[in-house]
């Protein structure tokens, strides 16, 4: 008898060790190359977030700084609030201590609320005078809605507040707390340049309330200053602004913005913090800013982690002219 038997080709073990090795070298080049496109991917990501929160922050701040009245921007120590100084002052390039920026915006919000403006900005001179302004076209009891909407009612310019009635006389009862001010062209005769508040010198600044849809009524002092300038063109404003650093967990700085406070009131930043205020921008490494003319630059750098101490740095910097 013969007995037979089947054969079947296998691998020898130097074949299987060739084999492993070969894997063994390909997936050590697969998960380092995976790896790197997931470095890549965490980079570009923090790169993008910080590049777009840098862009967005600057931004707005450059839009709010757009509308702000020449001759108010002031520097402020954070620690210290009366020691401060007018930004357009030559002063050292690495100053560290006057790192909070304040100034006056005019209401660009209530004028562009609405379909003719609410107060058009335009003063007819003729019709004017040492007690009125004479606005034609201008709505004022609709801005008079909007910036108690903006404000929280803290801002009118509606009589109700600024007059009260006793009897069957009208009395005079100038409320502080709830007043509105007409900016000018030509205000500063004795060129101090008080509308910084560096100082409380608020002597060129007029509050106003309005008579009707058309008038504007000087208020306060500015209602018996004789010293005021009527020109064709005037500016509202209701409310002063800051952006204040304040040092994060991280060591870094938030920047928050600071507004509805009115300066010419009393109501700067050396009687305290207004409460009213939102966050900014996070992980700020840099925030310079400087005015030459009537061009104002700053300057913001935010970090993004990226794992362990690793971080990204993007900075922007803008020019705001009026």
């Amino acid at each position: 008898m013969k007995t037979q038997y089947n054969t079947h080709n296998a691998f020898t073990m130097i074949e299987l060790v060739v084999v492993i090795v070969i894997l063994g070298i390909v997936s050590s080049i697969g998960s380092e190359v995976i790896a790197n496109v997931y470095k890549n991917y965490i980079l570009q990501r923090a790169t993008h977030r910080a590049s777009l929160k840098t862009e967005l922050a600057a931004q707005q701040i450059a839009n709010m700084l757009s509308y702000r009245i020449p001759g108010t921007t002031l520097a402020r120590n954070p620690n210290d609030l009366s020691d401060n100084r007018l930004v357009t002052d030559p002063t050292d390039k690495n100053d560290t201590t006057h790192v909070l920026l304040e100034w006056i915006g005019t209401d660009n919000d209530g004028f562009s609320a609405a379909l003719p403006p609410p107060w058009n900005g335009f003063c007819d001179v003729a019709a004017s005078s040492q007690t009125t302004i004479k606005t034609p076209g201008s709505k004022l009891t609709n801005a008079d809605t909007i910036l108690k909407k903006l404000s929280g009612s803290s801002s009118s310019i509606d009589p109700a507040i600024f007059f009260k009635r006793s009897g069957s006389v009208w009395k005079y009862s100038y409320d502080s707390s709830s007043s509105t001010i007409v900016e000018y062209e030509v205000l500063r005769s004795d060129g101090t340049g008080c509308l910084g508040m560096v100082t409380n010198d608020a002597s060129c600044i007029s509050t106003v309330s309005f008579t009707d849809d058309e008038t504007l009524t000087f208020t306060g002092s500015a209602a018996t200053s004789t010293n005021k300038v009527i020109t064709e063109h005037y500016k509202l404003a209701w409310t002063a602004y800051a952006i204040r650093p304040i040092t994060n967990s991280r060591g870094l700085f938030d920047l928050e913005l600071y507004y509805n406070y009115q300066p010419w009131d009393g109501g700067n930043l050396n009687g305290g913090w207004p409460s009213t205020h939102s966050t900014i921008i996070t992980n700020v490494s840099v925030f310079k800013f400087a005015e030459s003319g009537n061009t104002f630059r700053f300057k913001i750098c935010a970090q993004e982690n990226i794992g362990e101490d690793y971080n990204i740095t993007i900075c922007k910097e803008k020019a705001v002219a009026l």
